[in-house]
């Protein structure tokens, strides 16, 4: 069977595979490594730089997280966690609008 139409998709999905092909040249001619002994020199695009810096803060806003938890757990487990009504109650409507505004 031969297919004589391409659709929309097909187009996108060529472009897409175009386009990977040309970064991945892009990358490995970015690559450079000297003769000189076991020394090598590599380019880090911005956009790697930038994905880089994201994941460190990432994770450090994990550990920080993490901290809070385990300070709430022990506030509960010792009884001296208390939360005002009046705040639960905000957060409620913070989540509920920004559910509602993102529809």
């Amino acid at each position: 069977m031969k297919i004589t139409q391409r659709g929309p998709a097909d187009t996108d999905l060529s472009q897409l595979v175009h386009n990977d092909k040309a970064v991945g040249q892009k990358q490995a001619a970015e690559v450079k490594t000297q003769q000189s002994g076991e020394s090598a020199k590599v380019n880090i695009s911005q956009e790697a730089r930038e994905l880089q810096r994201i994941a460190e803060l990432a994770r450090a806003g994990d550990d920080l997280r993490a901290g809070k938890v385990r300070q709430i757990r022990e506030q509960v487990a010792t009884g001296e966690y208390h939360v005002e009504a009046k705040d639960v109650a905000e957060s409620i409507l913070r989540s509920e609008v920004t559910r509602l505004l993102e529809k």
